[in-house]
């Protein structure tokens, strides 16, 4: 079964322009699919050898709001 995410409307653009620029910032709520879409997609595009992936996970004063109210991040 394939589920689509909120990403996957965003994901096509964002891989087109770093084939041209070497970062982006790509900034979606919890859930979006930002962890479990967007690093196997870059990792899937043959400029990307795997040995530098930064992701940047949300602040730690937002992560405890996220926790609070019952949203998981990650």
């Amino acid at each position: 079964m394939t589920s689509t995410l909120p990403i996957h409307v965003v994901l096509p653009d964002l891989l087109r322009h770093l084939r041209d620029a070497p970062n982006a910032v790509l900034v979606a709520p919890p859930g979006a699919g930002k962890t479990t879409a967007v690093a196997p997609a870059l990792l899937d595009e043959p400029w990307c050898s795997g040995e530098i992936l930064l992701l940047s996970p949300p602040s730690p004063r937002r992560a405890r709001r996220g926790r609070a109210d019952g949203r998981h991040c990650r």
